[in-house]
């Protein structure tokens, strides 16, 4: 029974490649067509192969290890649908390659060179507990080898054996590494070198590290470092060179390095409810999701070699699977720390008694974007230069995430069951005349150099001038680790847990504490750091490099409704907090987007309404009794608004005149200058009774008090005056009796 399911599983497998096959694979080794020793006979061997198993109704020929590498394999045996082919595999170099028919076989609507088929079909049995079922799983674990690489030597360097060679940050260096210096600053020109890192080692008077390799040129300062591979759990290249609909695919990564990532998804059709109770998420055709993982590995030493920049950690849930040669491992007991006083943070763009450090762009060909601001020791925190290397850390509550943080959060984020703390390298110091200290550390945008301050959670928390915020901290020994080979473990299936028998070992750069009552011991509680500076991934990017004008009206992301009913939004903005009153449950206290749409580019109109809307065009509700106000900057910093604050529905301008620009403001019930509406605004060709003195003029609606301010315009020549004002009118007397046909004429203002 067994036997005959194997047996039609081959037969479905290899019938799915294209092949005209009865029951049994013809299979076939290319060294029964002839002698395979070089390339010329192989080749001749290969044409006689492939023509005898189109002539048997096609098969499967094999490629031997032992064929000469310099055989050129094609598959170009299928020239028509309807005829037998051949699938090739080929065993050289020791792994298999496998050349499918050009077209394939007819199978299910598509024609295909392989084909593999589940069917889940169970009748009234039911697959057990929540699981994953899937059809083919593809795991690919890059665990060392890579590299994600590229700044620059900070200093000359001349050609010969174990050069020493400075960089701009030690962060993702590693022994054994391949990597390229470039022959010019910022070029990328020859000469250069292919090296490969033989060493990592600390200059005391430096205060950094550097990396030694063999060098065959001089290389000036600038030069560029870099090594980057693209390392992908599956690869599909489509050339397009016929015409065609075709598509392409690819899925989720779980990412503890650094380096640009892209991820992505396809087409669904439906005819169900596609909800089936709660818990369920609808139907989702493009799913982008981020998720900033906080659980980072974690455990205490259980052994130390030196001589191997050896550590070795202790068994439990330690997170293994998250570890990285790219992020530095902490050195968390608290009695090797140093927190005496206090620290302020200016921002960027602030100053503090004369001192401010604004950021700029800078460096070779201006390429380092400097990251400004101030960390600001107290009198007595104690700093000295032998700081530089260690990682610093504010510890005030506002700015950490707590064992079980308060800040509101939602969906995948984690709630982090420990203090989690944001470190940096510490890459420079400097003692101020008034005994204050200053230290820069490492932050990365765009490059990873020393910069001022950190982002902090809470802008409340900056210093500046009259606004004094001294913050808790924390100064640790650690060292960036370069080789997590033998202390990586898929610990995703465990919830992070590890066992004994496994390695635990990581590999961790020499640095200033080496040796020290500040090195790494049995039994300190160490931890990787989490990326203190991440560039938040975009769920979505659209990039457009079109060369020619469009010969159709199109959109970068074009939004059709086809169906025969409504879908309630056709864009939704949406998180986990609406109103002010909830903004102190956030941990930066700010609210979930700063812009909800910004226009950056030029364009022609920035929102166009193109068909009827039904309401508004645009629709400003007011939640909680707020405006919502429209608001210009205008060239001196200043702002000019529009709002209608909600109990009264008035429009409000302030910040600017109002200039009409030569157009007539109308049906206008009256003008104020005060915060009382006037209700009048004039009178016109008023008939004046033939010989009269005095007129009364009655308002059409009352005015709210007499603080009004009226002129009068008679159609004759007289002195005039305005009496016995009040709410419901006026009275004017006039010098000179009114003649026959005498008109007057009004105007109101508050």
């Amino acid at each position: 029974m067994r036997y005959g399911l194997w047996r039609n599983a081959i037969v479905v497998l290899l019938v799915g490649s294209g092949l005209c096959l009865s029951a049994e694979p013809t299979r076939h080794s290319l060294d029964e067509y002839g002698d395979i020793s070089k390339p010329d006979t192989a080749a001749v061997a290969l044409q006689k192969g492939i023509e005898a198993l189109l002539k048997a109704g096609g098969g499967i020929l094999e490629i031997p290890a032992n064929a000469p590498e310099g055989l050129k394999v094609e598959n170009l045996a299928q020239k028509k649908i309807d005829e037998p082919t051949v699938t090739i595999i080929d065993y050289r170099g020791g792994y298999t390659k496998t050349l499918l028919p050009s077209i394939g076989k007819h199978q299910t609507g598509v024609w295909a060179g392989n084909r593999m088929e589940r069917k889940l079909n169970l009748g009234q049995a039911s697959l057990p507990h929540c699981g994953v079922y899937s059809n083919q799983a593809i795991q690919n674990y890059m665990i060392s080898g890579a590299s994600s690489y590229m700044l620059t030597l900070t200093e000359p360097v001349k050609a010969g054996q174990d050069v020493k060679c400075y960089v701009d940050s030690i962060r993702g260096i590693w022994v054994g590494q391949y990597l390229n210096i470039t022959g010019q600053p910022m070029s990328y020109v020859e000469p250069y070198d292919r090296i490969t890192i033989k060493s990592i080692g600390w200059d005391k008077e430096r205060r950094t590290n550097y990396f030694t390799c063999d060098l065959k040129n001089d290389h000036p300062a600038g030069c560029i470092v870099y090594n980057k591979h693209v390392v992908n759990g599956m690869q599909i290249e489509g050339y397009s060179n016929c015409d065609n609909q075709s598509m392409e695919l690819q899925v989720t990564r779980n990412h503890y390095a650094v380096g640009d990532n892209f991820v992505i998804s396809g087409t669904m059709k439906y005819m169900g409810d596609v909800f089936s109770g709660f818990g369920d998420e609808g139907g989702i055709v493009l799913n982008a999701e981020t998720i900033g993982e906080i659980n980072s590995f974690h455990s205490t030493v259980e052994a130390l070699d030196p001589t191997k920049d050896e550590i070795t950690y202790a068994p439990g849930i330690t997170n293994p699977h998250t570890l990285s040669n790219s992020r530095p491992l902490i050195n968390m007991n608290p009695r090797k720390w140093t927190t005496e006083g206090t620290v302020m943070i200016v921002s960027p763009g602030g100053t503090y008694k004369g001192r401010s450090n604004p950021g700029r762009i800078g460096g070779v060909a201006n390429v380092f974007n400097y990251q400004g601001g101030i960390i600001l020791g107290s009198k007595d925190c104690g700093w000295t230069a032998d700081l530089v290397g260690r990682f610093f850390a504010l510890t005030d509550p506002s700015e950490i995430i707590e064992a079980n943080d308060a800040s509101s959060v939602g969906g995948y984020a984690q709630l982090a069951g420990r203090p989690i703390y944001r470190w940096y390298q510490i890459m420079d110091f400097k003692e101020e005349p008034d005994g204050t200290k200053i230290i820069k550390i490492l932050r990365v945008r765009w490059s990873a150099v020393a910069a001022g301050a950190p982002k902090l959670f809470v802008d409340d928390n900056y210093t500046s001038d009259g606004h004094e915020r001294p913050l808790r901290y924390a100064i640790a020994p650690g060292a960036w680790i370069y080789d997590i080979s033998q202390g990586w473990a898929d610990t995703i299936p465990t919830g992070g847990w590890v066992g004994k028998e496994a390695p635990r070992k990581v590999k961790v750069v020499t640095n200033g504490d080496r040796g020290t009552k500040y090195d790494f011991e049995v039994g300190d509680p160490i931890e990787q750091a989490v990326g203190p500076d991440p560039w938040q991934p975009r769920p979505i990017r659209v990039r457009q490099f079109d060369q020619m004008p469009t010969t159709m009206d199109n959109s970068t992301i074009e939004v059709q409704q086809l169906g025969r009913v409504q879908v309630p939004k056709a864009l939704s903005l949406e998180g986990i907090i609406t109103t002010r009153d909830e903004l102190k449950t956030r941990k930066d206290r700010k609210a979930p987007w700063s812009t909800a749409i910004n226009v950056g580019s030029l364009c022609d109109w920035g929102l166009v309404f193109g068909s009827e809307v039904i309401n508004a065009a645009i629709l400003f509700g007011q939640p909680n009794g707020y405006a919502q106000p429209i608001q210009w900057v205008t060239a001196n910093n200043g702002a000019s608004r529009l709002m209608v604050p909600p109990a009264t529905g008035d429009f409000v301008f302030s910040g600017g005149n109002l200039d009409v620009s030569d157009k007539s403001v109308r049906r206008v019930t009256g003008l104020s200058a005060t915060g009382t509406n006037a209700n009048n605004l004039r009178g016109i060709n008023l008939s004046v009774e033939e010989k009269a003195k005095a007129m009364t003029v009655t308002f059409p609606q009352p005015e709210a008090d007499v603080e009004y301010a009226v002129a009068v315009t008679p159609s004759w020549m007289t002195n005039l005056c305005v009496s016995n004002k009040s709410p419901k009118g006026f009275t004017v007397q006039f010098a000179e009796v009114a003649p026959a046909g005498a008109k007057l004429d009004w105007v109101l203002v508050r």
